[in-house]
This record gives C-alpha cells, structure tokens and sequence, in this order.
C-alpha cells in the first residue's frame, strides 16, 4: 500500500499513461533498483522501490513523448476524425445528353439522259399533205432534197425515265441537245417540252437555228421549283430546213435527228428517284457537362468508366451510316477514333438503332470552343445516304434524329475550377477523452498545442472553418475558439502526390484558447463547422480531383506537463491480504519517502471490502509529503525526505479482520508548491523513492 507516490503515476493515468500499482510486490521488479538498499529500521519490510518518470514514457511511446529540453509530453492522438473521399467535394453528374435533329432537305440526283431518235419518215407524218406526198415521192432517190418550212404539232413521247417519277427540283437544268442527221442544214426549230403525267403541261419552250449536217446544238431551262414526271413529250411547232439545191441528194427516209434530253446538277426535295450514296449536311453539337455549380469550370475530362449511347431514328428509305467524332479527345495518347453507327432499311416506316460505345480512359478537351472553353464536350456529326441502286420514294421532311446520352459514368480525372463546395461536419464527430474524467477539481494546464494534420490528395484549395467545443461531465462547456485555416493541395503537375499541411493551434499563437479547452477538463470535445472549397472564387484557377484522391485529418492534443493545481485528488487501488497479519494484534507502519517531483500530497488510506462493495474504515496520514524543489523555470533542482508512521490498532485489525477487507485505496490530495500558486513542469529525470514496512508489532 505504498501509495503515497500514486500522485505521480495517477498523473501519468490522467494523462494516458499506465496506472501502475507501486505497492503490489508481484508488479515490481527490484533487479531495476539493485542501488537502493533497503531501509534497515523497518521489522518487516514491504516495499523498496524507485520510480523514475522515464520509465512510463519509454512504457508508453504511443501516448507520451519527451521534448529536447527532457519535458514530459502527453501526446493524445485520433487518425481520420475526417476522412473525405473526392466524391464529397466534387459532384459528377452521371446523366448528359444532347441530340442532332436532320431532315433530308434536298438531295443530289445523278445526271439523268434519255434519246429519241426522230426519223424523217417521223417527221413527215406531221407535215402538211402536200410536204408529206412530195418526201413520199421522192424518198428513195437522188433528188434535190425540198426546204421544210412545219409545224409538228403532234406530241410524242419520250421513254420512261427510269430514274426518277414525280419528282420536284430544287436545283438543276434540263438540257435538250438536237444533233441534225439529215442532208441538209436546219435553219430554226422550237420544241416544246411536256409533262405528260398526271395531266399534260407544258415544261418548257427551247429554240435553235443553224445546225449543219452532222452538228449538235443544245438548249436549256432551269428545273428550280419545277415538277416533272417520269414520262416527257414534245412537239415541234416550228421546223425549217433549207433545200439541198443545186445539190441532188439521196432523200433517205431514216435519216433522223436526234433529240436528247438531259438533266444536270439536280437536286430535288420529293419524289421517286434513284440516288447515289451522298451526304446529308453535317451538324456540330455539344455535350452539356456544365455542373450543379454553374460556376464550375471542367476542362479536361477522363472517365474511369461510361458509355455514351446512340439512339438514332430515321424515316429515309435507304440506309444511313452515321459518322461521329469528337474533336480533341485521345485514348493512350492518339486521336480517338470515329464511331460509325449504320442504320438499315428494313423497308417500312422509321428505322431505329441503339447502340452505345465505351468511353472509359478517353481524354476528352473542353477547350475546343473558343468562345466557351469549358463544360461541354464537342461532337462533330455527319451522315451519308448508302444508295441501294432503286429508285425510292423521299420528301424533305424526311428525317434523321440522333440522341446521344451518358451512361455509368465513373470519375477519372477532371481538370478546372471546382466551384465552391461545403461539405459540413457530422454533428456525430466527438473526440472522446473520458480518460481525463479521472482529474478532479484544482488541475490547470498550460502551453498545451492541438494539432490539425490533413494529408491532401485532392488537388483543390480547401479551407477548414471548424470549431471544437469541449465539455466536462459536469456540463460546463469550452468553445476553443479556431481560427479557420486552408490546407495545402497539389497543383495539376502534382497528380498522385499528398500534400501535408500541420496547423497548430495553441493560445501562444493566438489562434485558439487551448489552455481554456484543456483545463475543464473535457469529457469530450464535439467537432463543428464545415469545410469549403475555394472559399475565394477564380474561376482562371486551373485545379484537379482523381479517382482515390482523399483528404484526411488527424488530430493530436500535445499537452506538456506543465501544471498547477491546489486539490487534484487521485486515487489507486491495491489487493490487501488481511489474513497475512492474522497473527498480530496490532502493528505500526512505517513509510520513508525521497521526493523528486515538485508536487506536496497528502494520505488517505481507504479498507475495502471488494465482493460487498463497501469502505470498511479509512486512515488519515497527517504527514505532508514536500514538494522537490524547483528554480525559476519550474524545474525541480532539490529533492525532499520524510518520514511518517502509521498505527494499526486491535480495534480497527480486528475490525478488518471480521469484515474481510481485500484491498486498499490510496487516496491522494496534491498541490503544486506555493499552495499551488506556481506552474510546475514535469520532466523525465523526475523520480520517487519509497519504502514502506512494519516498524513494530505485537503478536498474539
């Protein structure tokens, strides 16, 4: 029951330390101790021991430390009260869409031709009787071929167009090309041009003079905004030739002309026609990535897993192949490639298609517009008509939709201004130091640090604006009163690296009241307040978040043992074997102390009954054990000695005896010298010696 220095290792407890039970011979190791001999006045001695304030801080390297200076720390630690991933601070939104809306508008109608072969013996039967009997006569012979002064008004037809029917241009011309097969020159001849479906209407009027023999003259119209039909006609009303005279020739009934109609440059808006493979206009649109936060800025983007999908509809009666790029983006360092979607023809009403393509580790650029640099992924669009080689039935209104959606996006890497988030703390965050609760009234701690250490991988400025708010098991609360502070982050060429940032509070530095804090002491300290990302707005800040990247912080409480206090009272407790002295009557303890810490105490020792629960009776040592002395910095520079004695009568053994008392409680009631007036600090050379035995006795 050697508890006179339970003050020293009760401190050492209510700071974290081991509680140590001095008095207990079992716990003790003498071989530390050869040097201190044993009191040789003591009849039966108990205890012979030194204690050193070093050897708990070396028992106890996690929670205690000692400084340069040879200063005791408690040290009290919490890895991760705040552990955020990137998620918490940067918001992805999973679902972006945008979509490319294309009607067919005109489309490109290949060159179109058609030949009529008009013989003489044609002609003729449109002439007048009396032309028709003279070429009747003479066909067959060498002859002075007549001049022919007609008008053809039959109309004949041309074959079919199997190219196109019903169709309306919007672009091209019509050409009608006469090569003169005859004798003889043609001098002027004017065609009219038919529609001759559904009802007869007249297309076009084309003149030409002066065609040689053999030679060819052209004429044309323009097809813009025009109608035909698949089925043309034309008549001649006028047709002069001249004579071959004086030359006799032969009047050969097939010699001809020959008409050919020919159509360039077409484009048309409806109808029936064939069509080469051709392009439909392309389109530019954007992928809106523009964040929660409007004032976000993402500039470069990369996926650690997505899709984008395709959901293209079409009422164009041939196949489309859809070609889809996106400007500026790179998978392993190369151009990402263009996405060719084809859609079929199943031959009735709209055709569909969904598809999609993995986009997952695609670098995509967010610069590509000059005017907004930022939040939206370009996509450049094109789509080609495959001609099947039919002849297909098309409007303008005809249509091709393409909706383009994010799916499963998973966060890569981003890269721009994050905006400004808040993320506030959970009101469950207590540090819990119910350890302390052991310290009574009376103790003040000074020059005490709380240590914020954050470890940053998130490449974002983050300040912290927390508070932490102590409170004892009395109620009486603590604000410490912290300065916000912003913890130091990676730049954008710092991927992968973790930035630490260690901020002090301390009231020497002015930035928190930690004396204040510590000195409740607190039950537990509840966290408050919140984190914010750049709490001052740039949007010019170029930042980054990656996948992994977190943000922790640690705290840690150094607390030097620097202390003064008037009634810190701390007890021990220790096994007490009663029936050890059952052969004695009465006895008289003897205790001699070496003090090397500066703190005075007194002794109260408690008999206690551990399976009843019960104080059996209780000791009151009068005498005071001195405080070491110290010098002007509190650092102790003399030890002090005493010497007390402690009666155990028949009435109080027989007492303790009959109720099976099994353990004693020290009780011990310190100050700090100078009736706890002065600040003392505790350092590890610090050390007690104590013996304690049976001076005197009287058996049975």
């Amino acid at each position: 029951m050697v508890n006179k220095y339970s003050f020293l290792l009760s401190l050492g407890l209510s700071f974290g330390l081991s509680i140590l039970n001095g008095c207990k011979k079992d716990t003790t190791d003498f071989s530390k101790f050869d040097s201190y001999k044993p009191t040789p006045e003591f009849a039966i001695p108990l205890v012979n021991t030194k204690i050193s304030m070093l050897n708990y801080v070396n028992e106890d390297t996690t929670n205690t430390k000692v400084d340069a200076n040879g200063l005791v720390h408690f040290v009290y630690r919490e890895d991760n009260l705040y552990k955020y991933d990137v998620a918490d601070f940067f918001e992805f939104d999973n679902q972006n869409s945008t979509s490319i809306n294309n009607k067919l508008g005109s489309i490109l109608i290949s060159e179109v031709r058609n030949t009529k072969l008009v013989t003489l013996q044609d002609l003729s039967a449109g002439f007048s009787p009396t032309a028709r009997a003279a070429f009747d006569a003479a066909a067959g012979t060498v002859d002075i071929f007549p001049a022919i002064s007609e008008n053809v008004s039959n109309i004949t037809s041309f074959e079919a167009f199997t190219e196109f029917s019903s169709i309306t241009f919007t672009e091209g011309y019509l050409i009608i090309k006469i090569t003169n097969k005859l004798p003889v020159n043609l001098n002027t001849i004017k065609l009219n041009l038919y529609n001759l479906t559904p009802t007869q209407s007249l297309l076009g009027v084309f003149n030409y003079t002066n065609i040689a023999p053999g030679a060819s003259k052209s004429d044309s119209i323009q097809l813009i905004n025009k109608s035909l039909s698949n089925t043309l006609g034309y008549n001649l009303p006028i047709l002069n030739t001249n004579s071959s005279a004086p030359t006799a020739v032969l009047i050969n009934y097939q010699d001809s002309i020959v008409i050919n109609a020919i159509g360039r440059n077409l484009r048309a808006i409806s109808g029936v026609a064939k069509f080469p493979d051709q392009d439909i206009p392309a389109k530019n649109t954007e992928i809106d990535f523009t964040p929660g936060d409007t004032t976000q800025r993402v500039r470069k983007l990369n996926l650690a897993a997505g899709k984008l999908k395709f959901v293209a509809q079409s009422t164009i009666k041939e196949p489309i192949q859809l070609t889809i790029n996106f400007p500026g983006a790179k998978k392993n360092g190369s151009p990402f490639p263009s996405q060719i979607i084809n859609i079929p023809y199943t031959g009735t009403g709209t055709n569909f298609i969904d598809s999609s393509i993995d986009i997952s580790n695609v670098d995509f650029d967010l610069t590509q517009n000059p005017n907004k640099p930022y939040n939206f992924i370009p996509v450049n669009y094109t789509a080609k008509v495959i001609s099947s080689g039919n002849a297909v039935a098309f409007d303008s209104s005809d249509y091709l939709n393409l909706q383009i959606e994010t799916t499963r996006l998973q966060l890569e890497y981003f890269e721009g201004y994050a905006g400004t988030i808040e993320v506030p703390s959970d009101n469950n965050n207590f540090i819990n130091l119910s350890f302390l609760d052991k310290i009574k009234n009376g103790l003040n701690l000074y020059d005490g640090e709380l240590k914020l250490k954050v470890n940053n991988s998130i490449g974002i400025p983050i300040k912290f604006n927390y508070n932490f708010i102590g409170k004892n098991n009395d109620g009486v609360s603590q604000d410490a009163q912290l300065l916000p502070f912003e913890a130091n982050y990676p730049s954008v060429s710092e991927v992968n690296q973790t930035k630490l940032t260690t901020q002090v509070y301390s009231n020497k530095n002015n930035n928190g009241k930690i004396n204040e804090l510590m000195s409740l002491p607190p039950h537990s300290i509840k966290v408050e307040g919140k984190a914010i990302t750049n709490a001052v707005k740039d949007q010019s800040k170029n930042q980054f978040v990656k996948r992994g990247s977190k943000i922790s912080v640690d705290v840690e409480l150094d607390l030097p043992l620097a202390i003064r206090t008037t009634n810190f009272s701390l007890s021990d407790t220790s096994k007490f074997d009663i029936n050890s002295l059952k052969q004695f009557t009465r006895f008289t303890l003897g205790l001699n102390t070496e003090n090397g810490f500066p703190f005075e105490t007194t002794l109260k020792l408690y008999f206690y009954n551990s399976k009843t629960n019960t104080v059996i009776d209780s000791l009151d040592d009068k005498t005071i054990l001195l405080s070491a002395i110290t010098d002007t910095d509190g650092k102790v520079i003399q030890t002090t000695k005493s010497r007390s004695e402690i009666g155990i009568n028949e009435i109080l053994l027989k007492k303790l005896k009959e109720s099976g008392a099994d353990k004693i409680i020290t009780k011990s009631t310190l100050k700090t010298e100078n009736s706890g007036s002065k600040t003392v600090k505790v350092f590890s050379d610090y050390f007690i010696k104590v013996s304690l035995g049976v001076t005197t006795s009287i058996k049975l």
